[in-house]
Order: structure tokens, then sequence, then C-alpha cells
């Protein structure tokens, strides 16, 4: 990954709700005039984007690279009724559905990077559903095994860790724990990695003091090659109930104006975290705009505010 911060930019993006392209290549554009940014994450649904491709292209930016993840398509299947879905699921039909799914993604890095005319596909973050339940190291496993060996046009293939099932817990993905999916990756004698981000490991824990314990574990495995900085909540606030999975800004202060006074996350508890991440794995933020207001200005303000302190973080 080319050093510089990755950015979900499509979490707070104005047009989530009603396409304007104009509207999208004006955010994008000015997100990229940063120059601490060197990609975007991107959704993949499917298709490498939700509305229009050709305008992809189009406006990706020019020096951006991207990282592709396709937890919106894992998660809608599962929630949409495949509940045997994914990449990790001990029903043999589920498993080849999703690894047919990963096929069609394999073959868009391709095509996207293409039609780009260089290698702008830099990391494919795999979310190994179906729930827990579901699941196991072992299916996934044998998933690695076989899309490892694709030839992914030299992006890295990420396995990214949403929330596990933990018993007591109201889940959000609740897919394997991050020790199986580890586990799973060791089995596999696979040239994967893991991503971790800040936001779901307080969510699986109900404790946003915890999210280093996940860093320290896969650390110690060999196997960390990315971090994402979003936040979380433990209360009602914006959103319609505690613990949910929408990439909460910072808590709003004075260093983060445009920031969420619900959230959990502070550069305080960042930074220990950051610390342990270190200095080779690519970071990133996800935040989302928390209401259906809000100009383009407001919410690249509120990524450069978290950027900022990524910033402050690891010149300390």
């Amino acid at each position: 990954m080319t050093r510089g911060y990755v950015v979900g930019a499509y979490a707070a993006s104005p047009t989530a709700s009603a396409w304007d392209p104009d509207v999208e290549a004006a955010y994008l554009g000015t997100l990229a005039e940063d120059p601490r940014i060197a990609g975007f994450e991107m959704p993949w649904t499917g298709a490498l984007h939700p509305r229009d491709e050709e305008w992809l292209f189009a406006h990706l930016p020019a020096r951006l690279d991207v990282v592709l993840t396709d937890i919106p398509r894992v998660f809608l299947t599962i929630t949409q009724g495949d509940e045997h879905y994914g990449l990790a699921s001990d029903d043999e039909a589920g498993r080849v559905r999703a690894l047919r799914d990963v096929a069609a993604l394999r073959d868009d890095v391709h095509r996207f990077d293409d039609r780009m005319g260089r290698r702008v596909v830099r990391g494919v973050e795999l979310h190994p559903g179906p729930r827990g339940s579901h699941a196991s190291a072992g299916s996934l496993a044998r998933s690695l095994r076989e899309l490892a060996g694709w030839d992914w046009g030299g992006a890295e293939v990420l396995v990214e860790h949403s929330d596990a099932l933990v018993p007591g817990h109201d889940p959000e993905k609740g897919f394997l724990s991050l020790g199986d999916e580890l586990a799973a990756i060791r089995d596999a004698q696979a040239d994967v990695g893991v991503v971790l981000n800040w936001g779901r490991s307080a969510i699986e824990f109900h404790d946003a003091t915890r999210a280093i314990e996940h860093v320290g574990e896969a650390r110690r495995a060999g196997l960390l090659r990315g971090y994402v900085v979003s936040g979380a909540s433990d209360r009602v606030g914006s959103f319609d109930r505690p613990w949910a999975d929408v990439h909460n800004a910072f808590r709003r202060s004075d260093l983060h104006p445009h920031g969420d006074p619900t959230s959990l996350l502070t550069e305080e508890l960042l930074a220990p975290v950051l610390s342990e991440v270190g200095s080779e794995p690519w970071i990133g933020v996800k935040l989302s705009w928390l209401t259906g207001a809000g100009s383009i200005a407001d919410r690249i303000a509120m990524i450069r505010e978290a950027l900022d302190a990524l910033d402050r973080i690891q010149a300390a």
C-alpha cells in the first residue's frame, strides 16, 4: 500500500441516499486534494460502483489507489435471507455461493485496473460470514486455500475482522472470532493478511478500552496489514440503538467540532492502540455523517479533523 491514509469516503457521501454525480465528483475531488490521503476504500456490492461504474472510471482521482471491501455484498446477502452464505460457512452450498462472488470480485479487480490503465486496486477486504453459529475456521481455511491461489493482479488479499458472535451480546455481524480467522489463515498457509477496525472491536467487546487486545493478537500472529479507525457508541444518539456498526466519528470536542457527541472514540483511547499497531500496517479512517443535512465542506471537515488526530497521535 502506498504510504498515506486510506479513507472510506463512501460512509460520509452526500449522495448515499440520492445519487447526484456532480455532487459526488465535487466531494471526492475535494477530498483528494489532501496530500495525506493515498487511497479510498470503496464498497463492492456485486459491481465496482453501486450507481454507475462508468462514472467511477471517469472520476476516480488519478493519483489515488483503491481498497475494495465486500462487506455490503456479504451482509446484505445474509440479512436478506441467505443465512448460510459466506466463506466460513459449514454449509457447502453457502460456501460455494460466497466463493463465486469472490471470483466475480477478483475479475472486477482486473477490470478496474484495465480501465484505469494502471494497478489501482491495492487491497481487497473479505468478510467471512455467516453468523458464527453457522461457520467454522475449517470452512474458512478451505475457502482461503482456494482463493489465495487466484491471480489478484497484485492486490493484497485481506480478511477484515467484524464483531464476533459473543454470548450475551446482540451482534451486529456476529461472524467468526479473530482467533478463528487467524487460525484459518495459518491452516490454509495462504498469503492473506488481516485488517482490524477500532469501532468493530469496541462493538464486539461492548467496551471501548479493549480494541488493543485484537491488535496484539493479530500482531503476534504476524498478520496485521491494515487498521481502520471508526467509532462506536454505547447509547442511543444520532442512531436508533447502541453498539451499531455505523462508523461514528470522533467524539465531538474543540478538536473535533464536526464529531459525534455520543461517540466513544477519542484520541486518548486511540493513541495506545495505534502505538501497538506500529508503522508497518496501513491506516485508514471510515466515518459516517450522522444527519441527512450538512454540506460537502462539513463532511470533509469531519474527515480532515480525524486525519489531524492521526497525525497528532503518530507524531507524539
